[in-house]
């Protein structure tokens, strides 16, 4: 017969086992501008691969930029992974050069919408006022599915 004390280690440890899916079913999801603000910085610090990029956009983009791929290759006469590499320089580049700050936030179930102001930090020749609007689609956390910029 197991002691008292046993028993109750055992129930407690029970509970927890089935408690525990429930709490991380319960974790408060990241805002949409807190998301894509994120990825903004690691795109300047540097995203080494598209694969590593693709976590953090929708299907839709994703297949989107796979379809592209071979037309650039093509075009460029390069291999994926120099498409690739160019791709994310550039991206990081913008990244780097483009001051951010959220000027509106819209939400709307799995929808997000994010406009934001942008400044040329890099010495760039326009002084006009930038926009960039970023379209977000809830597939298990905030994925970017389309990002418009407006000079």
């Amino acid at each position: 017969m197991p002691r008292p004390e046993r028993k109750t280690t055992m129930r407690l440890g029970c509970a927890l086992t089935l408690l525990l899916p429930v709490l991380a079913g319960c974790q408060r999801q990241e805002a949409p501008n807190v998301f894509y603000e994120r990825y903004y910085q690691q795109s300047a610090a540097g995203i080494a691969s598209l694969e590593e990029e693709a976590r953090f956009h929708s299907a839709r983009k994703h297949a989107e930029v796979e379809r592209r791929i071979p037309a650039m290759m093509a075009l460029m006469n390069k291999s994926r992974e120099e498409v690739a590499r160019i791709e994310l320089d550039m991206s990081g580049t913008l990244a780097r050069c483009k001051q951010i700050e959220l000027a509106e936030q819209s939400v709307s179930g799995n929808v997000a919408e994010l406009t934001y102001r942008q400044k040329d930090v890099c010495g760039g020749a326009s002084t006009a006022p930038q926009t960039q609007k970023v379209h977000l689609v809830n597939e298990d956390g905030w994925k970017i599915d389309r990002v418009e910029v407006r000079l």
